[in-house]
């Protein structure tokens, strides 16, 4: 192999995944055991195509599913193909490319080029008022609905085929609900992100587009396969159809997604997809002891449905897996915070300990606990930035400079004006849909709107006038400059001062950090545009707060995922937890068991398994998974917080 690109810091490859990276153009899947060196596989992949002149950097779409992963393929395609060349590629989200996809052909996707993203939460509150538009006004129906909606899209199936699936007076209420909710969409000008997928499968549906984006892209490289759900793998499909240079990488024993319709079915019929593909596997393990990966690969072997691989590691066994038994789940969580004290005081950063866990509702004993002992730790799954009250009502206000015709933004932005509630808001909507849809326009006409007077029509009417002024302002001022302003315009410092407490100082620095995002966006971007940089905010789903990692990670073992650490406890595995209460058919605990796999493989040296006696004052049993894995559950045994009773594995 020509490694002209590899550095001394890195062991040579070795010889399945020499035989991944120089693999002849074509399709190729690599399935990749955890640990086995999936992600410097894929880079160095991209990186030989490149070296050997078969692909050019700029013709190299490589894609994954988080932001976390996009940055670090990013950064290692730099280090192996150097900076300027590894910008040359596209390297980001699946949402991300499709998403500048259909920005660029916004009007035949049936968008203006200012459209707004709506990230789910705000996809839940429009399909709440669509629902609640039918006569349900019930939060879990409501729920119920969004996710619905969230696979049809995800399988290409819109409302009118929806209907047809189920003639029961549920489906055909959720039916109307969805056309409802996408009309609502269009009125706003607006797509959430499973509409970013759906829209660019469209867009490729259209011949010049299709050859355009063939020509493009003359070798496409996809991480995490197993991730794929439908329309995403439609999407793949049509862009390397013509070439068929397509690498995959993923493993089965990790699809942990299915509930977000992803369909391991991708993976595990790969050939059939795309016949005469190579396939190579990486069995090695290159991350934990011994103990470890032989346990992980013996649970994973009672999984069906998955391609069979023996998962090896040459590395010694390391120091016993530990499981411990708790009599109650806040005896469990104070165990976890004196092992992760007793782990600081022996000298291991903080960053090297994760707590990991099966249900947001596990973390709350946790969190307290580790709160009492005085462990400093982050809790994965923020939004971060993003997610902040202050910032959500600038982007609300910076959202309609580029899109008036926005109604979330102006339900969240316009009721921040002393005096303006609902009722007003929902009066400039009617306007506004009666006049070209423009809010903002409408907001400026306030005085002719029937139903709003005095105070309240002047202070909306100067809510149109500032959001039509900094429109008019942008393309002089730029964005970072805009977003300054803007908070100055709407008084949104003011509001915050008058708090006079430690929450109002926090938010006020998360508008200052916003507004240096911004400035940073704008320095790296050869064509900055308000409308892109505002989709960031939607696009951003697992950009937690880095901040000062020199905390105990806190997690979901969903979140945990691609992720690894010296040390590990992942806390309740009992019948009910993990495997989880509703998890009832084979499918549904084969999936509880990759979830386990992926938590016992994010330990490099040290694990330990925890489960409580008795939950929520019933008595439980341990998980059948520590059997599978070849554990011993443990004796039933009172805990010491300082130094819990364990039996070593």
């Amino acid at each position: 192999m020509a490694n002209a690109h590899a550095t001394s810091a890195l062991p040579p490859l070795d010889e399945r995944q020499r035989e991944a990276v120089t693999a002849p153009p074509g399709p190729l899947l690599v399935v990749a055991g955890a640990g086995s060196g999936k992600t410097r596989v894929l880079t160095e992949r991209a990186a030989w195509l490149c070296d050997q002149g078969l692909v050019d950097a700029e013709a190299m779409l490589v894609i994954t599913f988080t932001n976390r992963a996009a940055a670090e393929l990013r950064r290692r395609l730099g280090a192996l193909v150097g900076h300027g060349r590894a910008r040359q590629m596209t390297v980001g989200t699946i949402h991300a490319a499709c998403h500048g996809m259909v920005r660029r052909h916004a009007r035949r996707a049936g968008r203006t080029p200012g459209f707004s993203i709506y990230d789910p939460s705000e996809a839940r509150r429009l399909v709440a008022q669509a629902l609640s538009d039918e006569g349900v006004s019930d939060r879990r129906e409501a729920k119920a609905l969004a996710l619905q909606i969230g696979r049809a899209k995800a399988r290409l199936v819109g409302p009118e085929a929806y209907a047809e699936l189920l003639r029961t007076e549920r489906t055909q209420r959720f039916a109307r609900a969805f056309a409802r909710y996408e009309r609502y969409l269009a009125a706003s000008d607006a797509l959430d992100l499973d509409d970013l997928v759906v829209r660019a499968v469209g867009l490729l549906a259209e011949p010049d587009l299709l050859d355009g984006y063939q020509g493009r892209f003359g070798a496409v490289l996809v991480d995490e396969f197993q991730d794929v759900n439908r329309a995403q793998s439609e999407w793949i499909r049509r862009l390397v159809d013509s070439h068929r240079n397509l690498t995959a990488t993923g493993d089965d024993d990790q699809a942990i997604y299915r509930f977000r319709s992803a369909e391991v079915r991708n993976l595990l019929d790969f050939e059939r997809d795309f016949p005469g593909a190579r396939i190579v596997a990486l069995e090695r393990n290159y991350r934990s002891s011994g103990r470890i990966v032989r346990c992980a690969a013996q649970l994973a072997e009672h999984n069906e449905r998955r391609r069979r691989k023996r998962m090896w590691t040459p590395a010694p066994n390391g120091v016993p897996i530990a499981v411990v038994t708790a009599p109650d789940e806040r005896s469990e969580a104070r165990a976890t915070a004196a092992w992760c004290r007793e782990r600081l005081g022996q000298g291991v950063a903080a960053q090297a300990i994760a707590v990991l866990f099966r249900t947001r509702a596990q973390g709350t004993a946790l969190e307290d606990a580790l709160l009492e002992a005085a462990v400093p730790y982050r809790l994965v799954g923020s939004r971060g930035l993003w997610e902040t009250a202050a910032v959500r009502d600038l982007i609300a206000h910076l959202t309609l400079l580029v899109n008036p015709r926005d109604r979330l933004a102006l339900a969240r932005a316009l009721p921040l004006r002393k005096g303006v509630g609902a009722k007003a808001v929902e009066r400039v909507i009617v306007h506004g849909s009666e006049h070209n849809g423009d809010l903002v326009e409408a907001c400026a006409r306030a005085h002719t709107i029937v139903g709003l007077r005095g105070r309240q029509a002047d202070a909306v009417h100067e809510f149109g006038r500032n959001v039509r002024t900094l429109a008019e302002q942008l393309p002089a001022r730029g964005i970072a400059a805009t977003a300054v302003a803007a908070v100055q315009a709407f008084g949104l410092t003011e509001r915050l001062r008058s708090g006079q407490d430690e929450r109002s100082t926090e938010q006020l620095e998360r508008l200052r950090r916003f507004c240096r995002a911004a400035r940073r966006y704008e320095r790296q971007s050869a064509a900055p545009r308000l409308a892109e940089f505002l989709a960031q905010a939607a696009l951003a789903g697992d950009a937690s707060e880095r901040g000062d990692t020199e905390r105990v990670t806190l997690s979901t073992l969903h979140a945990a995922k691609g992720c690894e650490w010296d040390h590990v406890w992942i806390a309740g595995l009992c019948e009910g937890v993990l495997p989880h209460a509703l998890a009832e058919s084979g499918e549904d605990i084969e999936d509880e068991r990759r979830l386990c796999y992926v938590g016992l493989t994010r330990a490099r040296r040290g694990l330990v398994l925890t489960w409580p006696g008795r939950r929520q004052g019933w008595p439980v049993r341990p998980s059948r998974f520590l059997a599978e894995a070849g554990l011993a559950a443990g004796a039933q045994a009172a805990v010491q917080a300082a130094a819990p009773g364990r039996r070593a594995a």
